[in-house]
């Protein structure tokens, strides 16, 4: 029964697809919104700054992201899920005809993007689906010196301790790194973790 519940989670959640992916993302929309909204606050990228934003889901983050860069700016979203891509697709269609906005299929491991072409990071609700030494080791590459890295996350679903979180980061070459668990009333305490890229 647990695996029959598991596989059930997964396609809504995990790697969402079909009908119950949507209902997943519409539920991720509504439920990520904040951690969403906090990412991109605690980035504040100047217009013309390059994103990336990893397992964008159904597009919230990416649509505050591309406000706050404006036409001048870049944000790649990136998601192995052909459902949460179509999801976001929808959402952000002013931004990708405008050219601000590319969405593609990706991973935080595979990400395709070169060596210190992003300003920031971001990564909500799915670092427990990384291989997190290689996600993190990818991030760190595509950064340029002195970018950011932003990631929140629900307690009730990250897969480790957020102290050994904020260890893996570290250990990833990251420096600044500070965590946040911040109580809701309605959800779980969510993980809200950010750090840079040394300059030099």
């Amino acid at each position: 029964m647990r695996k029959i519940w598991e596989r059930v989670f997964d396609a809504f959640f995990g790697h969402p697809r079909g009908l119950p992916g949507r209902i997943g993302g519409a539920i991720m929309a509504r439920g990520n919104a904040d951690q969403e909204r906090w990412a991109v606050e605690r980035i504040a990228p100047p217009a013309g700054a390059h994103l990336l934003l990893v397992g964008h889901g159904p597009g919230v983050g990416l649509a505050l992201a591309a406000d706050r860069v404006d036409e001048t700016g870049h944000v790649v979203g990136l998601d192995p899920s052909a459902t949460m891509r179509q999801m976001a697709a929808a959402r952000c269609a002013e931004g990708i005809a405008a050219g601000v906005v590319e969405i593609r299929d990706g991973s935080a491991e595979h990400t395709g993007c070169a060596d210190g072409s992003m300003d920031a990071i971001i990564s909500v609700n799915n670092v427990m689906l990384w291989d997190r030494r290689a996600g993190l080791a990818e991030t760190y590459r595509v950064l340029r010196p002195g970018g950011r890295l932003a990631i929140a996350v629900h307690r009730h679903v990250l897969d480790t301790s957020p102290e050994q979180l904020t260890n893996d980061v570290r250990a990833a070459g990251f420096v600044d790194v500070s965590l946040e668990v911040r109580p809701r009333r309605m959800n779980s305490p969510a993980i809200e973790l950010v750090a840079r890229r040394p300059a030099r």
